[in-house]
């Protein structure tokens, strides 16, 4: 069986991101109708970044490696509080999200892509990984890490990963 909950409600979003209705996750977008998605890297204080391989389960891309954490926003929650959800979910951390920790929102066919970027000083084996979504969790330091990014979908995963350390080095900079 799956590990993705089809029946899960999406409330849709116009390119301007207004909210103009509710779909389950399984029923087709009309054209111009967004849902919004959620992803990030966590970075390690040596600059490795924490990936995911995806359960064997998955309905799309089944045992790739991919983003920190991910997943889709659920009808009533912000980007901030999925992105939330979706890490103590996924790797069982429960961090305050910020917006400042949302670095750009991309649009795509039928769905914004909401990107963000953390640092932790937790080792990889310190996160509970929820099994019915991934197998594993490891830190790669940045050119292990695009090795394993294998195009999957449609953003541009290493890209991502470039632009998320770039952001908490601007982020860092700012904050001395």
């Amino acid at each position: 069986m799956a590990a993705d909950r089809l029946l899960e409600e999406w409330q849709i979003y116009n390119r301007q991101l207004q909210c103009i209705g509710t779909r389950r996750r399984e029923e087709t977008l009309a054209p111009g109708e967004y849902h919004l998605v959620v992803n990030a890297f966590i970075f390690n204080a040596g600059g490795q970044v924490l990936l995911q391989q995806r359960s064997p389960n998955k309905l799309y891309f089944p045992s790739y490696w991919d983003s920190s954490v991910g997943g889709s926003v659920q009808a009533g929650e912000t980007i901030a509080t999925a992105m939330h959800r979706e890490i103590a979910e996924e790797i069982g951390w429960d961090i305050p999200v910020k917006a400042a920790d949302n670095y750009l929102l991309a649009p795509h066919s039928h769905w914004i892509s909401a990107w963000f970027a953390f640092q932790t000083d937790h080792a990889a084996t310190d996160f509970i990984v929820q099994h019915d979504e991934l197998q594993r969790v490891a830190f790669f330091d940045q050119p292990a890490a695009h090795a394993h990014l294998h195009q999957i979908g449609f953003d541009p995963y290493t890209a991502e990963l470039d632009r998320a350390w770039d952001h908490l080095q601007l982020v860092d900079a700012h904050q001395d």
